[in-house]
């Protein structure tokens, strides 16, 4: 297992030593959003704001017009609610190059409370304009994400984990901006989703396996642009289409896949596995994502469940 925020701020460095544009901006994220390091080494290039999010993005669009790459890490929430209006006017509509990091997307913050809990944040920034997002779920992710973002036209809004994570699968990847990452291939069912989700997903999947199902598994590291094509190609021939996401069931990867699959006509039946609505409780984060449904062995009896309530409805028409 690794730290996607370690990760982060090694990588982070890494790039600023090749390219001084890059440029850190902290809103009381130093510490804990993975800035230490660059903080340090790159004094003259770094900027703490403190708790003035709304500040912080005008101030990176700013810098921005002036040839600069800014990269702003925020706690999920007061970054893409506090602040939206600004990532929506001065980097959406003006399609201005900075990377802004919402730190600990979902559930990461379980312990603090529904103020720090980020479940609304894809539905929010998947309707602004320009904005590429990109949802890491494990350390070779978060490099991954944070070099394309930086090489990438326009904004790009980056959900960052918090907690440490396995990669979902062994072996070599295959990660390329706006693709899925096909983590298996199976016949029964697809299951689509981003982010630490990934892991449980592949947990389920190994479940399932050994139950009989067969379950193709996509990773949409790239939520927007997301990538249609594979979304249709993997739901075609199903029994049924799922998705898995610490996030409301409005606005996340289960309404983007839906409009996919809707506009497509495909008909085939969506089942979306997501934090409910309203929901308000806290906890360690292991223990809340199992409550929720969400954890690989829970989401593997949902997947059976609904499988088998689908057929009967299919049966009995």
């Amino acid at each position: 297992m690794n730290d996607p925020r370690k990760a982060f701020e090694l990588k982070l460095v890494e790039l600023a030593r090749k390219d001084p544009r890059i440029v850190a901006v902290s809103c009381d994220s130093c510490a804990g959003g993975g800035l230490s390091a660059f903080f340090k080494e790159f004094p003259q290039r770094s900027i703490e704001v403190g708790i003035s999010e709304q500040n912080a993005v005008s101030l990176c669009a700013a810098m921005a017009r002036q040839g600069l790459l800014p990269v702003l890490v925020i706690i999920n929430p007061f970054l893409t609610m506090r602040a939206y209006e600004q990532v929506r006017d001065d980097l959406g509509y003006m399609n201005s190059k900075v990377v802004i990091v919402g730190s600990g997307g979902g559930l990461a913050y379980s312990t603090l409370g529904s103020t720090h809990i980020a479940v609304e944040d894809v539905g929010l920034m998947r309707s602004i304009p320009h904005l590429t997002i990109l949802a890491p779920g494990d350390g070779d992710e978060v490099e991954f994400c944070l070099e394309q973002a930086l090489a990438a036209d326009g904004p790009v809004y980056i959900r960052m984990p918090r907690q440490a994570r396995s990669a979902p699968v062994t072996g070599p990847r295959t990660m390329e901006l706006g693709k899925a990452e096909v983590l298996s291939e199976g016949a029964d069912a697809a299951l689509y989703t981003y982010g630490p989700s990934a892991e449980e997903a592949m947990k389920a999947c190994r479940i399932l396996s050994e139950q009989g199902v067969s379950l193709s598994v996509l990773n949409m590291t790239t939520l927007k642009p997301l990538d249609t094509q594979a979304v249709l190609a993997h739901a075609k021939g199903k029994k049924a289409v799922f998705t898995l996401e610490e996030h409301a069931p409005v606005g996340g990867l289960g309404s983007a896949v839906a409009e996919v699959l809707a506009q497509a006509g495909t008909g085939v039946p969506l089942h979306v596995m997501a934090v409910p609505e309203g929901a308000k409780n806290t906890g360690p984060y292991e223990e809340l994502l199992a409550f929720y449904g969400l954890s690989g062995q829970e989401a593997a009896k949902r997947i059976a469940a609904a499988l088998q309530a689908d057929c009967q409805n299919e049966a009995s028409r």
